[in-house]
């Protein structure tokens, strides 16, 4: 073995590793076999980056064009109405019609999109039938993935394979050479699922945001609302009065979505953050109550008026100091939040001066511009560190007249029978719900400058603050509210019409993971409420605003129809209710049929390159309207272009460094007792394994020559060989993260891992059966 096969084989287990653990986001790890690879001298630069110009990548990057093409003209749409047509037909007829759909569909277009526009489709046909949306999910999810094994071009996977064949010296596979293996796995998968399968199905009830009428009352059911429901009644002299939603703080402060607002004269408003609270109104509201409770029934503190708040402030080794932003500060350009003075200099911001206005309240949020001038508050020998910063310069009460400091610093007493006892400052969201700092607290003998979030308040402790009077005028007006438990049928009261209440998934291609509500600005942003959040087997109706995004999360959204068929015009989303889709355009239908044959028929009868011949379809579709280049260039996933592009070398490096002879003759010596036949089902049993967890272009790449090689060792035709890897590369039947097609059908469908497991392998079983009794026949070995 040389030193160069060695490192080779290092670099393969350790992508393998790192493509298996998730440590590594997948297209980083890819980049980074690359740059290893050219900087070990394995490949040059040309062999490096040869990937991104590969004709296969390139016919991936085009096909994905193609798809949206065909996508964005609504014939899914147009093949799913008329299988809504069918939905009161028997369940063993929809399920093998569904599967049969879509598995064609997916062999001209992305699988991912079609499970994407499918999923509000079979949910649909879930509610006519009246079964369990779980019924049919899996086997529409099962349906998309056969649809690559019918041509070339119904995987990136077999893409891959082809062109290796062709660096190789081999003849490429051909257009319809995955056709008459593929029909068979097709029928055979069909049956077994109809006659089989099917029976044992779960049946799984799951939240269902549909277009009939009682669509919001099989969601609130499933994500128990009503439970959480209140009326909140807002007295006459309330200090809330005059104040806007969102002036009031009752969604910040009390962790609470405001659904609607009751006049007293009887007239209902949507709750529009801008809507201003008027005496008497009566405001529904979702969320945990005990926060109104515990607010309403004991004084959270009590002011300290007659206590000189700015004196004790500078008492003790404190105190204030000006410093300026200058262009080339660390901190320009940068809100104040990630700036992190408090955590680096335990430095309090009590104003920011910028030109002639002066900022005092909600600092957090703003970004600082060079000029800025900001007044802080530190322990003395924290200020010492500032000095190096520009402009820094020591002020006394003396200087600070023009700051208006007296009156934004209160000081309060927590009483003996206030919530806030033994709680940390963190728990009791001061600064995040009522826009009051907590500067200074003095606990007996004891005093701390800067506390901790993790300090816990104790009865008697006197602790100043930085705050507005106005948001002391709130806190009083939060504690008048009076709670109004058991309010069903509210929920239907205000849902129907301009309002709806629709389940929303994060797509396969979002970018909004580990984000979030809060720092997404959601209901900013897109103009509606998140009452829910359904994630795995169970609902999170509290504390949505912090909970960090993920891929599969179902969303409870409430708001206007209009921003809800925004959302569903969204890259991020799936709006699953038919009604809220974006309007197909059906007269260019024909047209981009007609392209996509035309893609065909120039690779397969005019011999033209299938790369070349995809471009030239995704520039036909732009020049004839069927999309415009802004929604080409969105439609390219570019995550599998990138692990396509950047594994592609690992390949060249094992061939030129013999690395694929020795792994090949490790396979004949290993498995030759068994004859070609047992070699071939050991190929495609280990490449099945891996492809549960490493992308099936990765694998693609890595099996691809070892099959070659294989064959070559053994005197025999490589075609069938590397078909039953293209195939096997397809089955990704037995994980949820094989294939986000499996992950998008998971939370509406209730599905647990172990339920692709026992559904999957039968799938996959028949995948390596129908390839090794098959293709020998069809592609004999000499």
């Amino acid at each position: 073995m040389t030193p160069e096969i060695i490192i080779v084989l290092s670099i393969l287990l350790g992508a393998v590793m790192l493509f298996m653990t998730g440590l590594i986001r997948m297209d980083l790890t890819a980049l980074l076999v690359l740059l290893a690879l050219a900087f070990t001298g394995l490949v040059d630069t040309n062999q490096a980056l040869a990937g991104f110009g590969n004709p296969a990548v390139i016919t991936v990057l085009a096909m994905y064009i193609l798809s949206a093409g065909l996508s964005r003209t609504g014939i899914s749409s147009v093949i799913g109405a008329q299988l809504l047509k069918l939905a009161r037909k028997s369940e063993r007829r929809l399920t093998a019609l569904l599967m049969t759909v879509t598995a064609l569909l997916s062999t001209f277009m992305n699988i991912t999109g079609i499970a994407t526009m499918f999923l509000p489709i079979t949910l649909e046909l879930a509610r006519r039938t009246r079964q369990p949306a779980s019924r049919l999910l899996l086997p529409m999810s099962y349906g998309c993935l056969l649809g690559g094994f019918l041509l070339l071009i119904g995987t990136t996977s077999n893409l891959v394979v082809r062109d290796i064949m062709r660096q190789a010296g081999y003849t490429p596979l051909g257009m319809f050479d995955f056709t008459p293996g593929g029909m068979v796995i097709l029928l055979v998968s069909v049956l077994y699922m109809t006659f089989i399968g099917r029976r044992f199905l779960p049946a799984r009830q799951t939240p269902q945001v549909l277009s009939a009428d009682d669509a919001h009352e099989t969601s609130a059911a499933h994500y128990a609302l009503e439970e959480r429901l209140a009326m909140l009644a807002v007295p006459h002299d309330s200090p809330l009065a005059g104040k806007t939603l969102i002036e009031s703080r009752i969604g910040r402060a009390l962790d609470l979505n405001i659904l609607s607002i009751q006049r007293s004269n009887g007239g209902r408003l949507p709750a529009e953050p801008h809507a201003v609270i008027e005496g008497g109104d009566q405001l529904l509201v979702l969320g945990r109550l005990e926060r109104i409770d515990e607010i309403s029934r004991k004084p959270m503190f009590d002011i300290e008026s007659d206590l000189p708040a700015l004196e004790r402030l500078l008492s003790g080794a404190c105190g204030l100091a000006e410093f300026a932003i200058s262009p080339d500060s660390p901190f320009a350009g940068k809100t104040l939040a990630a700036a992190e003075l408090r955590r680096d200099y335990a430095a309090n911001v009590l104003a920011i001066r910028r030109g002639d206005t002066l900022y005092r309240s909600s600092l957090q949020d703003m970004l600082l511009h060079p000029g800025d001038i900001l007044l802080v508050h530190a322990p003395d020998e924290k200020l010492e560190n500032l000095k190096a910063l520009p402009g820094y310069q020591w002020i006394t009460t003396r200087d600070i007249g023009s700051y208006g400091l007296d009156e934004r610093l209160l000081c309060i007493r927590i009483p003996q029978d206030s919530p806030l006892i033994n709680r940390s400052l963190a728990e009791t969201r001061l600064g995040a719900a009522f826009g009051l700092t907590v500067l200074r607290i003095k606990h007996a003998d004891e005093e701390w400058a800067q506390p901790h979030p993790s300090m816990l308040l104790q009865a008697g402790d006197l602790v100043i603050v930085s705050g507005r009077p106005l948001d002391i005028e709130i806190l009083r007006g939060l504690q008048s509210l009076a709670v109004e438990r058991h309010v069903q049928g509210h929920l239907q009261e205000i849902t129907g019409g301009p309002v709806q209440i629709v389940e929303v998934m994060l797509s396969p291609y979002t970018t909004l993971s580990g984000k979030s509500l809060r720092d997404l600005d959601f209901r900013e942003k897109y103009g509606v409420s998140v009452l829910a959040i359904w994630r795995g087997q169970r609902s999170h109706r509290s504390g949505l605003a912090e909970i960090p995004l993920q891929y599969g999360d179902a969303l409870l959204c409430y708001g206007p129809q209009e921003k809800l068929k925004a959302m569903a015009k969204e890259r991020d989303f799936v709006v699953l209710n038919m009604d809220m889709q974006e309007t197909p355009r059906l007269k260019k239908a024909p047209l981009a049929a007609a392209i996509m044959l035309g893609v065909v028929v120039a690779a397969i009868a005019l011999d033209v390159p299938i790369s070349i011949a995809a471009l030239a379809g995704c520039v036909l579709m732009a020049l004839c309207g069927v999309l415009n280049m802004d929604e080409a260039y969105q439609s390219v996933e570019w995550r599998p272009i990138f692990i396509i592009a950047a594994m592609l070398p690992l390949g060249t490096a094992m061939q030129q460094t013999g690395t694929t002879d020795l792994l090949g003759n490790f396979v004949v010596q290993g498995l030759g007792p068994y004859g070609e036949s047992g070699i071939f089902l050991g190929l495609m049993a280990f490449t099945l394994f891996i492809t549960q967890f490493i992308p099936s272009a990765a694998v693609a790449v890595i099996m691809t020559p070892i099959a070659l090689n294989t064959a070559h060792n053994l005197g025999i035709a490589p075609q069938a060989y590397v078909l039953g890897i293209a195939y096997v590369l397809a089955a990704c039947f037995i994980s949820p993260v094989a294939h986000p097609a499996n992950l998008l059908v998971m939370s509406p469908g209730g599905y647990r891992f172990s339920d692709y497991v026992k559904h999957g392998l039968p799938f996959a079983l028949i995948v390596i059966a129908v390839s090794a009794l098959l293709l020998p026949v069809l592609f004999p070995y000499r």
